[in-house]
């Protein structure tokens, strides 16, 4: 029989079972999420982990990818240093692009020069200048028949630069070529041989009053195995020997023009040698030996541009010349001739004047030199009481292949009174009227770069 107490148990067990269950799996779910937050947690850190080594592997390829960029171009700079056809030294600096179709050279002359002058009745006068401070960079575009060149020099009074050279030239097979710019034109050979490789200290006296200087035009030139000829035709060439037709067109414009016409041709003969030798005036010891003549003529007709006195002026010249060279000795005969016609101020006049000059190496790298000079300016024009007769006497000492000192004495026999042309690169200035025996000392360091 079942007792009260017994129905009781029995119940709390049905109700107390339930209830026990559903906490035992309560209990569980509550582990089996805190598992699976952990597991959530862990997957993140390790997806955290794993995609910061995947970007720590790209920075480190971007990095290596950048040295060897780096490393290549330092490869390729210094090839570039290291190869003689591309970068170097020879006879300035140059630039070159390995086929050597571009390329670019630089250099650079400067003379520092000492002048000390004597004249009769003046007090004596000396002093330094900076004869010549220049710059020039030239070369060859797309082949090398197709050259350069931009010079210019900072002038002696005031520091401005001013361009002189400004061409470009193109060579054709069988000699020919063409120039177009502003350029010297094909007139006195003493003026196209470089400032920088003159016998004395400067040009002569009878060169600075005829000389061509730059001038704006085209040139058609020709050289073969022992002949070479230019002709020329510009804007106007500015030696004062032309008289009142003289115009100088360097950095002009064009309708600044003052001539109708200006014509210039040179012919040279080469009798033997080889033609580099006589781009200078000095024949060094063991160098080859050899002999050249030149011709050069030129006509010029001023117009009303210039003035009203010098309209119709014209001017016809012409000077020839002879160079020898005899490895170790060295001789220049020079003359030049000029008819200036001028029919609305004073008619014709006809300066004219000649240079002698050669020079003798005593040692390897020493050599000595004296010229001889007579320009009469005209006496129809300056009542004969102007004219340069004198010598120079000096030597040069080549310290190495791009240094050079240089110095001279200069002597004139007679007057250059007022009127006269008076070459301060020279080392001279005015007479005294009735005075003569002017002399000059010039000392010169050149270097070149």
């Amino acid at each position: 029989m079942i007792t009260f107490s017994t129905l009781l148990q029995t119940t709390s067990l049905v109700l107390v079972a339930p209830l026990a269950a559903y906490a035992s799996t309560s209990v569980e779910s509550s582990d089996v999420a805190g598992q699976i937050a952990e597991l959530r947690a862990e997957i993140a850190q390790l997806k955290q982990e794993n995609n910061e080594g995947w970007l720590t592997e790209q920075r480190s390829a971007d990095i290596r990818g950048v040295v060897q960029d780096v490393l290549a171009d330092a490869d390729t700079r210094a090839s570039f240093q290291d190869s003689a056809a591309t970068a170097g030294w020879k006879k300035g600096f140059f630039l070159a692009s390995p086929d050597g179709n571009f390329s670019l050279k630089v250099g650079g002359q400067l003379q520092v020069r000492y002048v000390l002058n004597s004249a009769k009745d003046q007090n004596t006068e000396w002093g330094f200048e900076n004869r010549r401070t220049k710059l020039s960079f030239s070369g060859n575009v797309f082949d090398k028949s197709w050259t350069y060149k931009v010079k210019g020099a900072f002038s002696r009074s005031g520091g401005d630069f001013v361009l002189e050279d400004g061409y470009v030239q193109k060579k054709f097979d069988g000699g020919l070529a063409i120039k177009v710019g502003q350029f010297k034109a094909p007139w006195m050979r003493e003026e196209l041989v470089s400032s920088s490789k003159q016998l004395t200290v400067e040009r002569s006296i009878v060169n600075e009053y005829f000389n061509q200087g730059f001038s704006q035009g085209i040139q058609l030139g020709y050289e073969a195995d022992s002949f070479r000829a230019w002709a020329w035709a510009g804007d106007g060439i500015g030696s004062r020997g032309f008289g009142l037709a003289r115009f100088n067109s360097q950095n002009t414009n064009w309708d600044r023009t003052a001539t109708n016409y200006s014509f210039a041709g040179r012919a040279e003969y080469k009798i033997s040698g080889d033609w580099s030798q006589f781009n200078d005036f000095s024949s060094k010891r063991g160098s080859n030996s050899g002999m050249m003549a030149g011709v050069s003529a030129v006509t010029q007709r001023a117009n009303q541009n210039l003035s009203a006195a010098a309209d119709g002026t014209k001017v016809y010249g012409i000077t020839g010349d002879f160079t020898w060279d005899m490895s170790g000795a060295s001789l220049f005969v020079s003359g030049v001739w000029t008819n200036v016609d001028s029919p609305n101020a004073g008619g014709d006049s006809n300066p004219w004047g000649v240079t002698i000059q050669g020079g003798y190496f005593v040692t390897e790298s020493v050599e000595a030199f004296v010229r001889y000079e007579y320009m009469d300016f005209d006496p129809s024009l300056l009542a004969n009481v102007a004219k340069y007769d004198g010598f120079t006497v000096g030597g040069n000492w080549f310290i190495n292949s791009n240094v050079k000192f240089t110095a001279d004495f200069s002597y004139n026999f007679s007057s250059l009174a007022a009127g006269a042309f008076v070459a301060s690169s020279a080392g001279f200035r005015t007479d005294e009227p009735g005075e003569d025996g002017q002399w000059a000392i010039r000392a010169q360091l050149q270097l070149l770069f």
